[in-house]
């Protein structure tokens, strides 16, 4: 099922400038997911059965005990090792040992808080197909923007068909988009590479700045 969700964010991140508008919202998706889970997601049974069941990623285990809450995630990280204690086994043979591997590795892939942000995340790659059939306004922002991350490009691409009779001047304006980014991205990355040339002055402008927008074109900001 699908559910409607707020377009102020998606606004709010294709008038930011920044170089991926889907990562700008996903970090604000996280920090909030990330307060949650330190608040009242502590003392929620259903919440905990989530936590028991699905854990904490390496990343946000770590953004979680950077926050202000060691009491709640001590609490949460306890029930989930005796959930996982359940599941340890003693083994006398070796291919049982690479069975149990195999679980112990699908145990450490989970994440509560990737599961709930990666939804929402796909909710709002819809969404903007659906804005740009239906806001006046959003296709020429848009068209403004500075393309997407490798990721979130291929987020959008897959719920083009939500622009409806629009789905393919949408389809034509994120890939052109996309395409004119990376090229220009990937000119400035040549001169930045150029001013280690003897016979060439330094980098200026936008190619002092293209090797950290590269990065963050191909793993997201």
């Amino acid at each position: 099922m699908q559910y409607h969700i707020q377009t102020t964010p998606i606004w709010d991140a294709f008038k930011s400038g920044c170089e991926c508008p889907l990562c700008a919202i996903y970090s604000k998706t996280e920090q909030r997911l990330v307060s949650q889970y330190l608040n009242e997601a502590v003392m929620e049974p259903d919440y905990r059965v989530k936590v028991n069941k699905r854990g904490f990623c390496e990343r946000h285990l770590k953004k979680l005990y950077e926050g202000k809450n060691k009491l709640g995630l001590a609490l949460q990280l306890h029930t989930r090792s005796q959930a996982l204690l359940k599941e340890l086994r003693s083994l006398d043979n070796a291919k049982e040992a690479k069975k149990e591997a195999a679980k112990v590795r699908a145990a450490l892939s989970t994440c509560v808080i990737c599961d709930t942000a990666d939804e929402m995340m796909e909710r709002y790659a819809y969404t903007v197909a659906e804005m740009y059939l239906r806001e006046k306004e959003f296709p020429a922002l848009f068209a403004t923007s500075n393309g997407f991350c490798l990721k979130h490009y291929a987020l959008l691409l897959e719920y083009v068909a939500h622009a409806g009779k629009a789905a393919a001047q949408y389809a034509s304006a994120l890939t052109s988009l996309q395409r004119t980014r990376f090229s220009n991205l990937s000119d400035d990355l040549q001169a930045f590479t150029n001013q280690y040339d003897y016979r060439s002055a330094r980098a200026t402008g936008s190619a002092k700045e293209a090797l950290p927008k590269m990065i963050g074109k191909l793993l997201g900001e």
